[in-house]
């Protein structure tokens, strides 16, 4: 068996009374972290990983701290009950893949040029990106076919993977609307997320839309997001 895991979300960083703060932004609401959670939390930011490279993640970042170090499963289990992180457990990779995935909401996230050059200007400054490396990290990755129609999708409303599934399968191309969704993902009476989740597991486009998703996740293109 193989368990992954992924960041929900995203940060927010508030100045309050002249202390700066994180949060995680999920569904437009800010949740309070601490500085151990947001060590998980953070190494899963556009991450998949294992339980394994997770702790061990989370291990080094803590060995850089003074005092004692809270226990790593406390922290994980806190997470994923606040659902702040995402989780998968299948015999697969692929099937570990899916059980995180699927009922996950995929939602474009940009960059605007200005904060993106801003990025990349302090980790050459830090020593962490040569200037070699700058033309690489700036260059816009090319996307596939289906990552695309994947991102079309989701500009019109955010969907989750299981119902990008059944987009691909019924060939839905306009969900523009609630009426729209309802008519061509939920057609039939009494279907439901959990149902749909369920079904498309057997999909021939399971697999494809998993490696889009995947692809655009890896490549800070979209987010994860789940309902409270």
């Amino acid at each position: 068996m193989i368990t992954f895991y992924a960041a929900v979300g995203c940060y927010r960083v508030k100045n309050e009374n002249g202390k700066k703060s994180v949060y995680i932004q999920k569904l437009g609401k800010l949740h309070p972290i601490s500085i151990p959670e947001f060590a998980i939390w953070s190494s899963l930011l556009w991450e998949v990983m294992t339980y394994d490279e997770l702790k061990a993640a989370y291990q080094e970042i803590m060995g850089q701290q003074t005092g004692p170090v809270p226990d790593f499963d406390q922290l994980l289990l806190l997470l994923s009950k606040r659902k702040l992180i995402l989780s998968g457990l299948g015999y697969t990779g692929v099937d570990a893949l899916y059980r995180m995935l699927a009922d996950a909401f995929v939602v474009p996230y940009r960059v605007s040029a200005p904060r993106k050059a801003w990025c990349l200007l302090r980790l050459l400054m830090s020593g962490k990106l040569q200037m070699s490396g700058v033309a690489a990290a700036a260059r816009k990755r090319r996307l596939t076919d289906k990552e695309q129609r994947v991102l079309q999708l989701i500009e019109q409303t955010p969907l989750s993977t299981a119902e990008l599934v059944r987009c691909f399968d019924c060939d839905i191309q306009d969900v523009s609307t609630p009426e729209k969704v309802i008519a061509g993902i939920y057609s039939n009476q009494g279907a439901t997320q959990k149902c749909i989740a369920n079904e498309e597991v057997h999909s021939p486009n399971t697999n494809v839309v998993l490696e889009a998703v995947s692809n655009l996740y890896l490549g800070r293109q979209v987010i994860l997001e789940i309902p409270c």
